[in-house]
């Protein structure tokens, strides 16, 4: 395959992406309604509305369809619980999991079970990928298409891009010839509505003027703020927090006879 030349100086990319990502996390006041709740009961809505769910190819923009996407940003687990939600209602979405993540590891027993399953659950996988780790993005996704290809034999058509900063927002153009959700006959041509950092930062779907009158909607939810109990945005990651530390505790013990001594002192 061949691409333009995309060598960046990647290392102020990070930086930049700091400033500019469209899921830079943010307080919810206490008088926001953010208007979560039930994730089976939001579905149920707009399957209420007439809208049939599915994948990215399918999009046909004369149609009541939704492209409903998930960016797993945190852990599989709550990926599994959506998913089963899903496809108890009978919908399919598209799952897009990070190859290279501080939270999670696609290649761990647990991890790699709970995406297996989900694909099993009639949804499709995919790479949810982060451009900014690579000097050359292209070469990059190159790399994870290899990786996942391997351990999912999963052949990939699309993929998410991972916090894109405002130069990958407005990338309209395949990376390695594979197309990505910020394209405009994703993002632009269809409306977009996000639950990034815990709000719809976008207004609620339900809301919105394409909803009522059942145009084609791109719907990204990240399993974390749906799976949670809490209030607010904040409250969840407290939860989710805490849960992780007492994982890793957990993980210790079972690797680390010494530990268990302390473990429950912790």
């Amino acid at each position: 395959m061949t691409h333009t030349n995309t060598m960046m100086n990647i290392s102020t990319l990070p930086d930049r992406q700091k400033e500019t990502s469209a899921d830079q996390v943010q307080h919810v006041p206490e008088n926001t309604n953010i208007r979560f709740g039930s994730y089976e009961g939001f579905l149920k809505a707009c399957l209420d509305q007439g809208y049939r769910f599915c994948l990215f190819p399918e999009i046909d923009t004369s149609q009541a369809q939704i492209a409903l996407r998930h960016d797993i940003d945190f852990d599989t687990a709550f990926a599994l619980q959506s998913a089963k939600i899903e496809s108890g209602l009978g919908i399919k979405s598209t799952y897009f999991f990070l190859l290279r993540s501080n939270f999670y590891n696609p290649f761990s027993p647990q991890d790699h079970e709970n995406i297996l399953m989900i694909r099993e659950l009639g949804h499709q996988i995919s790479i949810h990928f982060d451009p900014t780790v690579y000097e050359d993005f292209h070469q990059g996704l190159q790399l994870e298409l290899a990786l996942f290809g391997e351990l999912f034999r999963e052949e990939v058509s699309i993929i998410s891009l991972h916090r894109p900063n405002a130069f990958f927002r407005e990338f309209d153009a395949p990376i390695f010839n594979i197309e990505h959700t910020y394209q405009s006959k994703y993002f632009r041509d269809i409306k977009y509505f996000a639950d990034s950092t815990g709000i719809w930062r976008f207004g609620h779907p339900f809301d919105s003027a394409e909803f009522k009158e059942r145009r084609p909607l791109h719907i990204l939810i990240h399993p974390v703020w749906w799976m949670l109990e809490g209030e607010q945005n904040l409250d969840k990651l407290r939860t989710f927090y805490d849960q992780k530390v007492e994982s890793l505790k957990t993980d210790f013990s079972n690797n680390c006879i010494p530990f268990r001594s302390i473990h429950e002192s912790l």
